[in-house]
């Protein structure tokens, strides 16, 4: 498991081998929760800290009109049957906390609540290494349509449950047990319609580098991964350009969704180059079989000028081919499945958004230490090139994420003099503003205190705090984040630099995920389910191949 320089070798994430999803068709990996282990194809998530995966009262027979639900959804075989999700009550190491609203992509307005607890997670690298085990991984046991498969978190940070349960987040737990050498990852989504399909690719500690093109853009994180958007362009087979995008945007890129999220007068252009049609009732942009032969013999093209600003500087060109979006949908987003365009009208600027179907056609490199990124074209092959595997080593290593920062003549390069001048000038400005806002919360938190001892309010604001042997945690008078701000964000939600946690404290986190507990949202098997149904024509469906 280790790396010539005695550092873990990063984890390579078996990859399952299947493709599945109600919004598209999916690359998936495997791991297992709880004991005995209980088996689950997952999709990254760049925003979660936990493992999630959907619990199996999601699946009930009232719940979901669905046969092999369980099976649709990236649940595998389970005790020699098949399984409609996580059960609980089936493992001996499951440690419940309590049921709260999930958070994440609430900025688009999915929603979720689930059993959160500390349950054991077993991941097995695909280079055969042994199968290795955790028993401190936060797992969320959801129930929600909103994320039909299971995630596994990307992001690092802690996961605040309730005052006595802040845990780390899964990779946090990966670098803390030796298993990974720094808080960074690599991903490609893989494509389905690329040669015969080519597989995602999930390193958890480093890259592959055969997977990235050699022009790559360097960007800061914000604390997200936000980038750009300079211009989106769309070329036919016969030459003819279309530019859809004006005006520059800042996006965050979010695998919680497959979709674009673009102004409204964006996605009109979108529409009115390609012939689609919008369907109000589910919010999609759908396309005919008509419209669909007519798009696939033109052939286009569509060109994403990323840069880490709206206008000059950096940039890299992604190209992506109109069979990245050519995605069916089916139940519940729709009763049966039909095609659509992953095009979503953003309400406002905090929605503006790549998805899933982007990152197709993207290689993602995420170095949480030093809160920079990595995005590139993505390179396919037949046969596929062997792993060309890249460790990404903890910032205490003071390492690069781009190990060619030199110049020919061993020194550094002035752009990388550059980008550490200007990355050390960031950090001090962060350690500046996380100390004034740290040190404002605690006047905050004085006050608060005093006020509470004037009237008699409990420090919890006035809330019932649980009694010694209670199940569930206090209620929290928590955050649930609404908004992504594309310039900034609340100091609780603030990625703070790891050099302020000391670099190698393990037991710091440094940043906070707040759950809300489920009070305020339906319980977890009673989430409304809308399934849409699409006007009487015979070319808005079709039967699955």
């Amino acid at each position: 498991m280790s790396g010539g320089t005695g550092s873990p070798s990063p984890l390579v994430v078996p990859n399952s081998g299947s493709w599945i999803g109600n919004d598209g068709s999916w690359s998936t990996f495997l791991l297992q929760v709880g004991t005995p282990p209980q088996p689950f194809q997952v999709l990254p998530s760049l925003s979660g800290q936990a493992i999630y995966v959907p619990i199996d009262q999601d699946c009930a027979p009232m719940r979901m009109n669905i046969t092999n639900c369980g099976f649709k959804r990236g649940v595998e075989i389970f005790d020699s049957q098949p399984s409609l999700g996580f059960q609980k009550n089936k493992s001996s190491t499951w440690e419940e906390v309590g049921t709260f609203g999930m958070g994440l992509g609430s900025n688009l307005g999915l929603r979720g609540s689930a059993y959160y607890g500390f349950e054991k997670v077993t991941v097995s690298s695909s280079l055969g290494e042994d199968v290795t085990h955790w028993e401190e991984t936060v797992v969320s046991a959801y129930s929600t349509p909103d994320f039909w498969i299971g995630q596994l978190g990307l992001s690092s940070g802690l996961v605040f449950m309730n005052e006595k349960n802040q845990a780390r987040s899964f990779l946090n737990v990966l670098k803390d047990k030796g298993r990974i050498p720094s808080l960074s990852f690599g991903y490609q989504a893989g494509s389905p319609d690329r040669f015969t399909r080519v597989a995602g690719s999930l390193l958890l500690g480093g890259y592959d580098r055969s997977r990235q093109s050699n022009i790559t853009l360097l960007a800061p994180l914000t604390p997200d991964v936000i980038v750009g958007v300079q211009s989106i362009s769309m070329t036919s087979g016969n030459g003819a350009k279309i530019n859809l995008l004006s005006k520059g945007i800042k996006a965050i890129i979010d695998t919680n969704t497959p979709d674009i999220w673009l102004p409204s007068s964006v996605c009109d252009q979108f529409a009115s180059a390609l012939g689609l049609t919008y369907f109000p009732e589910a919010d999609r942009y759908i396309v005919n079989e008509t419209t669909r032969t007519t798009i696939r013999s033109s052939s286009p093209t569509f060109s994403f000028v990323i840069g880490t600003s709206t206008s000059g500087g950096s940039t890299v060109s992604i190209e992506i081919p109109y069979g990245a979006f050519d995605l069916q949908a089916t139940y519940p987003i729709f009763s049966t499945p039909t095609y659509y365009f992953p095009l979503r009208r953003a309400a406002n600027e905090s929605q503006f958004t790549l998805g899933r179907a982007f990152l197709q056609e993207v290689y993602l490199s995420v170095d949480w230490e030093r809160n920079i990124f990595n995005i590139s074209q993505a390179v396919f092959s037949s046969p596929p090139l062997a792993l060309d595997i890249v460790t990404i080593e903890p910032i205490d290593k003071d390492a690069d994420l781009i190990p060619h920062s030199k110049s020919s003549d061993g020194t550094l390069s002035i752009g990388a003099i550059v980008g550490i001048s200007v990355g050390a000038l960031c950090l001090i400005l962060l350690a500046a503003f996380g100390g004034w806002k740290y040190f404002r919360r605690q006047e905050r938190r004085k006050v608060s205190r005093l006020q509470s001892e004037n009237t008699g309010v409990s420090s919890t604001d006035g809330k019932e705090v649980s009694s010694p042997g209670s199940s569930f945690p206090p209620r929290l008078n928590a955050k649930i984040r609404t908004d992504l701000e594309l310039e900034g964000q609340s100091a609780s939600e603030m990625r703070v630099p790891y050099e302020l946690y000391g670099g190698t404290d393990q037991k710091q986190a440094r940043h906070f995920s707040e759950l809300a507990e489920a009070d305020s949202v339906a319980p977890a098997h009673e989430l409304p389910i809308t399934v849409h149904e699409l006007p009487a024509s015979n070319n808005y469906t079709r039967k699955p191949i």
